[in-house]
């Protein structure tokens, strides 16, 4: 039975079986929520309920030649879209040769083909943007799967052309290990910064290297830090550490905080751009210093 695991919400299973029983399913979906691994597994399941040869009820039978390609990795018509190794995030050129150069290709052995995008919520605007038109009318034959952590990861204009099933809390302990590494290293950043230490300023940027969506997350924990130093002792706190706003705020004036809070939005919307990420981290930690030693 499709997506029959009891944290994936109620609502969302009766539809997806529903949608599957009467092989009406979207051709873009958006996977939302829960797991990375509870992502992928629906994901298959659906790609499979696509390409199965003997559906029951609209869910794949499991033992069909095509389910057993599937489940090998190895079935023509499901394709990932995931980077390339060492990789972070997946290329214009991956995206082009993988999908758009074949997008109408009729399928090797299914009826239809099946695109999963793994890492749907790190792909740049460019790719979003470029993946637009071709999710708003696909073929007949084709369909596309998104997953991310979040809808709000993806563009509005993308999230407007797909059918989104959530998958259940997306406060999962993957989600807050990360969330735990984000405000660790905004603090890490906050804390060098007031003590004007510019090797402890470097040494708390090294993780972001190469890692445009950290860095564009870190950005952002860092803004509501500062906005609390700005406003300290007058508002409630946005960043979730008040220390760290209290040393902001005794060690820089309100000029050179409006100015920090400037450059940060700055360097955010280059990390959700085609920035060069071997600079990235270097602009991050030179753009902060070089504001906070600002008369």
């Amino acid at each position: 039975m499709l997506f029959d695991l009891p944290e994936i919400p109620s609502a969302t299973k009766t539809r997806v079986r529903s949608l599957a029983e009467k092989n009406r399913l979207p051709q873009s979906i958006l996977l939302t929520g829960g797991s990375e691994k509870l992502r992928e597994k629906c994901a298959l399941e659906l790609a499979g309920a696509v390409v199965c040869e003997n559906k029951i009820s609209g869910a794949p039978c499991g033992k069909c030649p095509a389910c057993k390609k599937l489940k090998a990795g190895s079935h023509p018509d499901v394709i990932p879209v995931r980077p390339e190794k060492d990789k972070k995030n997946v290329s214009v050129a991956a995206v082009r040769e993988l999908v758009l150069d074949r997008l109408y290709v009729a399928p090797n052995e299914a009826p239809d083909k099946v695109y999963i995008f793994y890492t749907a919520g790190e792909l740049s605007p460019l790719i979003q943007n470029t993946l637009l038109k071709t999710m708003e009318e696909p073929p007949p034959f084709v369909m596309f799967i998104l997953l991310s952590e979040q809808r709000d990861t993806l563009l509005s204009t993308v999230v407007s052309r797909v059918t989104e099933f959530p998958l259940g809390d997306v406060l999962t302990a993957e989600r807050k290990n990360k969330e735990e590494e984000i405000a660790g290293i905004a603090n890490g950043v906050a804390r060098a910064l007031a003590r004007g230490d510019e090797y402890a300023l470097m040494a708390s940027t090294a993780p972001l290297t190469k890692n445009r969506a950290l860095m564009k997350k870190t950005a952002e924990r860092l803004i509501l830090i500062v906005r609390d130093a700005a406003a300290f002792g007058e508002s409630e706190p946005l960043g979730g550490n008040e220390e760290a706003a209290m040393r902001l705020h005794a060690a820089f004036s309100l000029t050179q905080l409006y100015a920090l809070k400037e450059t940060l939005e700055q360097l955010a919307l280059y990390a959700a751009s085609n920035a060069n990420e071997n600079l990235l981290q270097t602009l991050f930690s030179s753009r902060l210093w070089e504001i906070a030693n600002r008369g």
